[in-house]
């Protein structure tokens, strides 16, 4: 089932919103560091952007579970080098700053944890959302037929015999051409 932009961009704030709060916080907590404003801005838009391209239809759990281990990698990466810049100065913002990154293995852990719950949580939203519009859907629709009036052109009992009076039609362009109305001959 697609659906129309402003629920679609409900949707996509929900997932880019959740994974953006899961991960700052459990960055935050396991680095015992807060992740600047700008790195916090910098990953949800680029989560946002991401799963803009993912809410096009209903998704399953593997689906939105992949997303959200991708956005908990990419958020992780994103909070990790602002956490790093912040704390070094611009110049150490680089593949080094990451991997100087407090939390290693453990918070990465962490991350696919929390994504994995998370994903569970939107997929339930993302179910119960789409039956009730196929349940609203399947519960208009008959009241929408009965409630549109039934447009018949009206009909006009034709005389079998033109009248002797009617000037013939001109057809100048078409003068010669000839009508046959049947399937062919054989």
């Amino acid at each position: 089932m697609t659906e129309r932009p402003p629920l679609r961009a409900a949707r996509t704030g929900v997932f880019a919103s959740v994974c953006t709060a899961v991960s700052v916080g459990g960055h935050t907590l396991t680095s015992d560091h807060g992740v600047p404003f700008g790195g916090l801005l910098a990953g949800a838009a680029l989560v946002y952007a991401f799963a803009w391209a993912a809410t096009g239809r209903e998704r399953g759990l593997g689906a939105i579970a992949g997303w959200m281990a991708w956005g908990q990698l990419a958020l992780h990466l994103v909070f990790s080098t602002a956490q790093s810049a912040g704390a070094h100065g611009a110049h150490a913002a680089g593949p080094a700053a990451v991997e100087a990154a407090p939390g290693g293995a453990d918070m990465l852990a962490a991350h696919m944890a929390a994504g994995a719950v998370c994903a569970w949580w939107l997929r339930q939203g993302e179910a119960a959302l789409f039956s009730y519009l196929r349940l609203t859907a399947s519960a208009l629709l008959p009241l929408l037929v009965l409630a549109v009036p039934r447009l018949t052109p009206e009909r006009v009992p034709s005389s079998p015999f033109p009248e002797r009076d009617a000037p013939a039609p001109v057809t100048p362009y078409l003068r010669h051409s000839l009508v046959l109305r049947g399937p062919p001959a054989l």
